[in-house]
């Protein structure tokens, strides 16, 4: 079944701004045209203090989660916290050989692109002289078929799913929450928050002692209910990004949300 991927907007601003400092013959060396130099615009900061990151999450339901964004360690962190693209920036995403463009001016949203290329691109440039460039040639496969069990006797919950050839899995463990007569009783963070899955295994357990310091059968005796929110991701192992020219990143993988009934 053909999916596609869902772009997200990263609430950005495409403005010129007004003011001129000079011009320059580096691309890597602010100011180009006409810029205010505010922290939240991109083109206040040389390339080389940027970075461009996208963002996929893959889910089973044929959903896809995507979004673009720049960051910069020299931005300083206060309000506005997102960092604008300013007009002497262009990104565009190159799918089998055809050009998509961001479809609006507020931010780094394209228009839905077939998640079932051979091949995607990921061009970044700085008027108009190609900055940044990566591609990429597969993406994850979806995470399914998942069970679910929890074991008293052990303290354990185990998570089982049908795995892909070539991918890797982790877990993330995040709270654990329990309520009595309907109202929130108890929440807790994992101590040990990520669990990475043995290579070539499509099944992992962990054990509430170790991560929140419960039992089960203390949990039963104190609340009416209990569950624990974790994800599940995985990473194709071959679909390894080939880094040309500057900073773009891509985190890329399946994912899974659970939601798991203790009791």
């Amino acid at each position: 079944m053909k999916k596609s991927l869902l772009m997200i907007p990263c609430f950005g601003l495409l403005a010129a701004c007004g003011g001129s400092d000079g011009g320059g013959s580096d691309e890597t060396d602010p100011p180009y045209g006409y810029c205010s130099n505010a922290q939240e615009m991109t083109c206040t900061y040389p390339v080389s203090q940027l970075e461009l990151r996208y963002t996929m999450y893959l889910r089973n339901d044929n959903s896809m989660y995507f979004r673009g964004d720049f960051y910069s360690d020299y931005k300083p962190p206060i309000y506005p916290y997102e960092m604008y693209v300013s007009d002497i920036d262009r990104v565009e995403i190159v799918q089998d050989g055809v050009v998509h463009s961001r479809e609006n001016l507020s931010g780094i949203e394209f228009p839905t692109i077939d998640a079932m290329g051979a091949m995607y691109e990921f061009n970044w440039y700085r008027n108009d002289e190609l900055v940044g460039y990566t591609t990429l040639d597969r993406l994850p496969e979806p995470i399914s078929d998942i069970s679910i069990n929890s074991y008293e006797l052990t303290n354990s919950v185990r998570i089982q799913w049908s795995a892909a050839s070539d991918h890797r899995y982790d877990i993330d463990i995040h709270s654990l929450r329990c309520y009595s007569n309907g109202d929130v009783a108890l929440s807790k963070e994992s101590k040990q928050p990520n669990y990475i899955v043995s290579e070539g295994f499509a099944f992992a357990s962990f054990d509430l002692l170790n991560h929140y310091n419960e039992t089960i059968e203390g949990l039963k005796e104190n609340y009416d209910q209990c569950s624990i929110l974790a994800d599940i991701n995985g990473r194709n192992l071959l679909s390894v990004p080939d880094q040309h020219i500057g900073n773009i990143t891509l985190n890329f993988k399946s994912n899974e949300t659970l939601y798991i009934e203790l009791f």
